[in-house]
């Protein structure tokens, strides 16, 4: 996507709310990390590339090359194409200028709204390029793949807590979008992280993000020793506001294996939710026929109920083994707390319990992320000291 592309779809999006913009005090934006966009003396110089693309495996080979094992202890995360500074290298190896400035698309939104370059510390800690104990990107890891950028250490934006008055919005885009000129905007962090705070988690909840992919993370008070988190296969990371820690873990795509079924068998997940209660048996024949769906996930033919159920019952245990990675840091959980599509179905909800035995509950918190990014805006405009302050959702 072009930036120009991406600046019209926010206008769509604002433009949908329109009627309602004028009372609008701040501005709280939360995102998925990785996607961003090269610039160069203000203005773009290359595409957003989605969080999700492979392309930069050249680029990772030649950091792990340069680097060693130490980056990731920087970094707190084995280097993946998926980093920010992977999607940079690319660009750049296929004829991108060098830039002197790369915004995440949060940082973006940031941008066009106010004219100010900032990030916060989740989000710096997915570039690929962020040391998570020391608080500080590492020029040398950056100055690798931007050569010759004698100001390496000021390609990704100044970090601010989440929460601070990063910027205002602006003349022309109030009137470009709607928005009144002159409130505060706010970066409120990597999405799962500010779904923490929109769900009004506790500690020592072990927070379980359900869509596409499945993600655990859990919050930390100091920061959890990176190289045994690695060896748990578990990924390290700054809580917005830059005083506390988190932990991730991914458990598998679930999202891929339910389509997978739901294509199969010509049902829409909620319908196939609605023929069992959660306790139909799978199939137990031996000699049954073994169905594969997606991420390796096999189940037993069978009535559509009990193929459902095997599946979720799958799924709980990938989601159980990864539980049990990030304990083996931080120690027990008190509860499991689900959010995202998956969270709406009870008989994923039963088997996630029965597999993890620990209490698991779901708020009725649809925009987790947007919520706690709402939070974060009322911290910018004064309403609340910090985005823990605000008012809880109802049911946590």
């Amino acid at each position: 996507m072009t930036v120009a592309d991406f600046e019209a779809a926010l206008a769509g999006l604002l433009a949908g709310v329109r009627p309602s913009l004028e009372r609008v005090v701040a501005v709280g934006v939360a995102g998925i990390a990785e996607s961003g966009a090269p610039f160069r003396s203000g203005q773009p110089v290359g595409p957003i590339i989605a969080w999700h693309d492979g392309r930069g495996e050249e680029t990772v080979a030649s950091l792990e090359q340069r680097f060693g094992p130490a980056l990731p202890c920087w970094t707190g995360r084995r280097l993946r194409t998926v980093s920010s500074l992977a999607k940079l290298g690319w660009l750049i190896d296929h004829g991108l200028p060098a830039p002197d400035r790369w915004l995440g698309v949060p940082e973006l939104v940031l941008f066009l709204l106010t004219g100010t370059e900032a990030t916060e510390h989740s989000l710096a800690a997915r570039t690929g390029a962020y040391h998570v104990t020391d608080h500080r990107f590492l020029p040398e890891v950056i100055a690798h793949v931007v050569t010759g950028n004698d100001a390496a250490g000021e390609l990704f934006p100044p970090v601010r807590a989440a929460g601070s008055a990063m910027g205002f919005v602006a003349e022309k885009p109030a009137d470009r979008y709607g928005l009144p000129a002159g409130i505060p905007v706010t970066v409120a962090g990597h999405d799962h992280l500010a779904a923490a705070a929109g769900l009004g988690a506790r500690p020592d909840d072990l927070l379980n993000s359900v869509g596409t992919a499945e993600t655990l993370l859990r919050r930390l008070d100091a920061a959890p020793d990176v190289e045994r988190a690695l060896e748990l296969d578990l990924a390290v990371t700054v809580w917005p506001g830059g005083d506390t820690w988190g932990v991730l873990a991914s458990a598998t795509r679930s999202g891929l294996v339910i389509d997978a079924l739901s294509a199969r068998l010509g049902l829409a997940p909620d319908r196939l939710d609605a023929l069992t209660d959660g306790r139909s048996e799978p199939p137990t024949d031996p000699a049954g026929r073994m169905v594969a769906l997606a991420q390796g996930v096999e189940i037993p033919e069978g009535p559509a109920a009990a193929m459902w159920t095997a599946t979720l019952r799958a799924l709980a245990r990938r989601t159980a083994a990864a539980a049990e990675r990030v304990a083996g840091l931080t120690g027990p959980h008190s509860r499991l707390v689900v959010f995202g599509g998956g969270s709406r179905s009870a008989a994923w909800l039963r088997a996630k319990e029965a597999e993890l035995r620990m209490p698991v509950v779901s708020f009725p918190v649809p925009d987790a992320s947007a919520r706690g990014a709402a939070l974060a805006s009322g911290v910018a405009t004064g309403w609340w000291p910090d985005p823990t302050s605000g008012p809880p959702p109802i049911g946590a």
